[in-house]
């Protein structure tokens, strides 16, 4: 057998984690195939309607693969509220698959996004409205949840997924943190078509996962964070030193 590479290292971890979340006869598939969708309920914050989302954005799905990379450094300049709209909507909904979508939930640290005032918020797909959680100029905490990376705040909207694994688990098994992952990396790329297609950036960041959930609750008690993509504009031609973002403490 060939080897994969020069020099292969064994994660025995990971391979019993896809052992234990396979499905291996009939009724197993049947029984995953007919587990109900935990759902996720509307509670009665704040809310900010969104404008309608764009439905083309004048460049071709072949230009926007060819555009579309990591940005490496942020501007710090506003996106509209139609872009944020666009991308957001796009981005969730669904898929054809055998499992419902709506298994991560979206909370945003929206820093410079025309229309829409600075703060943390989760978004409801079904009613396409931004929730405020609380307001504020959170440009520092971003940056510090995201791995102490200035990216994450000099973005013009940071978004984190977080799912309630414990309930996906309990409905889905141990295959439920696949599916999380799994939607998670749908509703990411789409962030990033999204937003290279309407000609801004977007980059996926790393994150201290318990100080994510600990910022957005209690809203997001219980729940477990998955992934971070941030939007906004890219700097054109050489870059400038971003806002000082130093956090003292976790």
């Amino acid at each position: 057998m060939i080897p994969l590479s020069s020099s292969e290292v064994d994660y025995p971890l990971l391979r019993d984690a896809y052992s234990n979340s396979s499905l291996e006869t009939e009724s197993e598939v049947q029984a995953w195939r007919e587990a109900p969708s935990p759902g996720a309920a509307m509670t009665d914050g704040a809310f900010v309607r969104l404008p309608a989302p764009r439905q083309a954005a004048g460049r071709t799905i072949a230009e926007t693969v060819q555009a579309r990379g990591s940005t490496r450094e942020f501007s710090g300049a506003a996106i509209g509220a139609d872009d944020l709209s666009t991308a957001l909507w796009h981005a969730t909904r669904g898929w054809r698959a055998d499992v419902p979508p709506g298994l991560v939930d979206l909370y945003l640290s929206v820093h410079a996004v025309d229309g829409i005032e600075p703060g943390a918020y989760a978004y409801h797909p079904d009613a396409h409205a931004l929730e405020l959680i609380k307001r504020g100029d959170f440009r520092r905490e971003s940056a510090f949840l995201c791995l102490d990376q200035p990216l994450g705040g000099m973005s013009a909207a940071t978004v984190f997924f977080l799912a309630d694994l414990s309930t996906l688990l309990g409905t889905y098994g141990n295959r439920g943190y696949r599916i999380a992952n799994l939607e998670a990396g749908f509703i990411g790329g789409r962030l990033y078509l999204t937003a290279y297609a309407q000609r801004f950036g977007a980059t996926g960041l790393t994150f201290y996962d318990r100080d994510v959930v600990a910022f957005f609750s209690p809203h997001a008690a219980g729940k477990d964070a998955l992934f971070v993509t941030a939007l906004g504009r890219s700097i054109r031609g050489p870059g400038r030193s971003p806002v000082p973002l130093q956090i003292n403490s976790r």
